[in-house]
């Protein structure tokens, strides 16, 4: 199966892809440019630039009631505007400078988690970070990890899903809404020809939809862990992907330009678009 490309190229590190239940539109971070992007008609009809304080935003997601939630470069933001406009850091997580926050997203109860990695992507220094809302400090979840990556839960929220990209390895967590994401163990690993694992999202049959970087696809894996589906791109740097669309039965993947020259690859930095033949889930919302 081939993905479709279906914007220009109009991030330099797209990542997190989100749909945006208040509006119907598909939002993604260009990462270390700082902003939220938000697709017209699914990319058909241009896109916005939505603001960010901060210079590296690596999460939106939507939160109850209306409004956002993002991770900027070393904290977290909360609004209730729907187009960013009254965005504030509200949390710092660390002062360390040779840290940024990288990927995460929310639980089945609504909490956010949000991992990290160094600039300079030094082995075993970066953490994933759990926080429950206003009132509460953030919890350091557990750490020694180098590139903490995607994150996502089974239809029945019993299960979470997470990478550390060098690793090669999908991690697979049981989840309980006291003690978090407990009890890792191997889900998948990638072998080394095909990429490593970037970015992820669960679909309603309960199969992990996993981003390849620098391996040109998607792949999905059933509940067991079995390939089932790959999604081939043109491009390299395939970074995420989510399900959208009005039924959310589309999945949009994200791609990115980071460290790549202006004649290599022109069409990174694009939106690609599959139709897989399986819906996906509702974005779980932040309840703080």
């Amino acid at each position: 199966m081939k993905a479709q490309r279906i914007t220009d190229t109009i991030s330099h590190h797209g990542e997190g892809p989100c749909w945006w239940p208040a509006t119907g539109r598909l939002r993604f971070v260009d990462m270390l440019a700082g902003s939220v992007i938000e697709l017209d008609e699914g990319g058909k009809r241009g896109y916005r630039r939505l603001p960010v304080p901060s210079p590296v935003a690596s999460v939106i997601r939507p939160r109850a009631g209306g409004g956002a939630i993002v991770a900027t470069e070393r904290g977290l933001a909360l609004g209730r505007a729907e187009d960013l406009s009254d965005l504030k850091e509200v949390v710092r997580l660390y002062d360390d400078l040779s840290m940024r926050t990288n990927e995460g997203g929310c639980d089945p109860d609504g909490r956010f988690w949000i991992g990290t990695m160094s600039y300079r992507r030094t082995v075993g220094a970066a953490s994933v970070y759990r926080w429950d809302g206003p009132g509460t400090r953030p919890v350091r979840a557990w750490g020694g990890a180098t590139t903490a990556n995607g994150l996502g839960f089974s239809p029945d929220g019993a299960l979470g899903y997470w990478t550390d990209t060098p690793t090669r390895t999908v991690t697979v967590f049981d989840y309980d809404a006291r003690a978090g994401l407990v009890n890792p163990r191997p889900f998948v690993e990638i072998e080394e020809w095909a990429g490593k694992p970037d970015g992820l999202c669960v679909d309603a049959e309960g199969g992990v939809w996993v981003a390849l970087h620098r391996g040109s696809a998607v792949r999905r894996y059933d509940a067991e862990g079995r390939l089932s589906e790959v999604v081939e791109l043109p491009v390299n740097k395939v970074t995420a992907c989510t399900f959208g669309g009005e039924d959310l039965d589309r999945l949009y993947i994200t791609t990115s330009r980071e460290n790549l020259p202006d004649d290599v690859e022109p069409a990174s930095g694009s939106v690609y678009l599959a139709e897989v033949g399986v819906k996906g889930l509702e974005p779980l919302a932040f309840a703080g």
